[in-house]
């Protein structure tokens, strides 16, 4: 039984540590997207013609970084609501 114990006070940390990398990954790709944007922006208004090739890739990737960013504070808001729910029950 012991042993049970041990493994689910693992899986726990494991779930904690998981919790804090997800908040660093987010805001990590909100910067990096932040960037491609601001990139996009130049490409759009400096240089026309040239970086052209650079217009699909840099939206591409500020979009997908805006969107992981906005899933995650999505499921952050669910899971405070879901926790105000439980304490206010108790």
């Amino acid at each position: 039984m012991e042993v049970v114990l041990q493994w689910l006070d693992e899986l726990d940390d494991y779930l904690f540590a998981g919790a804090l990398l997800w908040e660093r990954l987010r805001r990590g790709a909100l910067k990096v997207g932040l960037a491609a944007a601001f990139a996009l922006a130049g490409c759009e208004l400096f240089a026309a013609g040239m970086r052209a090739g650079w217009v699909p890739a840099l939206a591409a990737v500020a979009l997908a970084c805006v969107g992981l960013w906005l899933v995650a504070a999505i499921v952050d808001l669910r899971n405070r609501r879901t926790a105000r729910l439980l304490t206010a029950g108790a």
